[in-house]
């Protein structure tokens, strides 16, 4: 029997089949393939979403090994996309300074007296705890007990007064609320010369007011209207004016690095040069006066005189810096740790000064060369504290060991001569 073989109609079915089959099984592989890529997509946008949200866009551009130090921006940087979103029409200086006060507007009130709700205020306070305690400066609050804040939503609270520190300048309130939008705390230390910062306060009354500035010195010492010496200082060219005082002074981190405490002026308004609290101040101070109701830092119960070459040349020191002891208190804590004052009287200025004293050269090994030097070593001490000063005496050098301070007073912190 003779085997028949395929007809060309069963040719044609089997090529048709095979060419199906193969086209179904190369559309499965690219369909396949888009699977996976979109889920690597999808994952890989998992991934760096959580960097970018962990690490920020630097962390994000140092991952992918860019050199994010060689990244410069100017004033007219152009603009990285395009769209409907403005904000990609800005410089980034201007996305700062937005992102700044959008994220920090909420923190800062005004204050003003209790008996009399005016638009104008007294001045600005910030929020430093979610249960209401707000910060400010004591020439905001002056003798006032009760007063009320305005917040950034148009709301008021009742708030009294826990406490005052005439010397740093600094007041607490608390505001009768809950919930309230805390700034976040930064470091003075992360300033530099020429680092921008931003303000936020009530000019004149026009509430909610953003200022910019560079840090245009640090360190500074500056007296207050009670005679007192504040020392490290934040300097800043932001445009500073009656109604800013007690706000923020915001780093470029957008946390609060000082609050603005006065202004050097002559015609009463803004002139370029003014001054802010370092950060680590106000909330040493603040905690001091939430735990017990004020501020306590030690002293020494003498009456000082700032070194110069002129007292050095006419009483024969040998020496030009440091602090001359005049006089201490009989019986007093310096006197029991051995300081001796002058006995040669002379006249100085309008003020008599005594010559023939210890000259104290450092404190706790810390060279004080000028007042700038002694407030700044004895800011962070307490009452009780003891320290160790280094004295010139005769002209030999000696160490008076386990010196005990006393509590700094408005009145004893004028026992000092310039």
């Amino acid at each position: 029997m003779k085997k028949q073989g395929l007809s060309g109609r069963q040719i044609i079915a089997i090529v048709i089949t095979a060419v199906v089959a193969v086209i179904i099984f190369f559309l499965l592989a690219l369909w396949t393939r888009a699977l996976t890529k979109k889920e690597e997509t999808q994952m890989l946008r998992s991934v760096l979403s959580s960097v970018l949200e962990t690490e920020g866009e630097k962390g994000l551009l140092e991952m992918a090994g860019v050199p994010v130090d060689d990244i410069h921006y100017s004033y007219e940087d152009l603009p990285l996309f395009s769209g409907d979103n403005p904000s990609w029409e800005m410089t980034d200086e201007e996305r700062r300074a937005v992102a700044i006060y959008s994220g920090t507007r909420n923190s800062v009130v005004q204050i003003v007296s209790s008996s009399e709700l005016s638009d104008t205020g007294q001045g600005a306070g910030v929020i430093i705890s979610p249960d209401g305690y707000i910060v400010t400066n004591r020439h905001v609050t002056g003798n006032g007990e009760n007063f009320i804040v305005r917040l950034a939503d148009g709301s008021v609270r009742d708030a009294v007064i826990v406490g005052s520190d005439a010397l740093s300048d600094i007041s607490v309130l608390k505001a009768d609320a809950e919930g309230l939008d805390a700034i976040g705390i930064g470091s003075s230390s992360d300033l530099s010369i020429g680092s921008t910062v931003y303000a936020i306060g009530h000019p004149y009354g026009y509430t909610w007011s953003l200022t910019r500035g560079i840090v245009s010195g640090l360190e500074r010492m500056v007296s207050t209207d009670t005679g007192a010496v504040i020392p490290s200082m934040i300097q800043t060219d932001a445009l500073i004016n009656p109604g800013n005082s007690g706000g923020p002074l915001l780093s470029s981190k957008g946390t609060m690095a000082g609050l603005v405490s006065s202004i050097y002026s002559r015609s009463g308004g803004a002139e370029g040069v003014s001054f802010a609290l370092p950060s680590e101040i106000v909330m040493d101070v603040s905690r001091q006066i939430i735990e017990t109701g004020s501020a306590h830092r030690g002293w020494l119960d003498i009456l000082s005189v700032e070194l110069n070459p002129q007292i050095a040349e006419y009483s024969g020191l040998g020496i030009t810096d440091g602090i001359l002891v005049s006089q201490v208190v009989p019986g007093g804590e310096a006197d029991r740790g051995g300081l001796r004052g002058g006995d040669e009287a002379v006249q100085y200025g309008q003020s008599v000064i005594y010559l023939g004293g210890d000259v104290i050269t450092a404190i706790n090994g810390i060279p004080v060369t000028g007042y700038s030097d002694y407030f700044a070593v004895l800011f962070d001490t307490r009452p009780g504290d003891s320290v160790d000063l280094t004295i010139m005496r005769d002209g030999r050098s000696i160490v008076l060991r386990n010196v005990v301070l006393v509590e700094q007073t408005e009145d004893n912190s004028r026992w000092l001569v310039r």
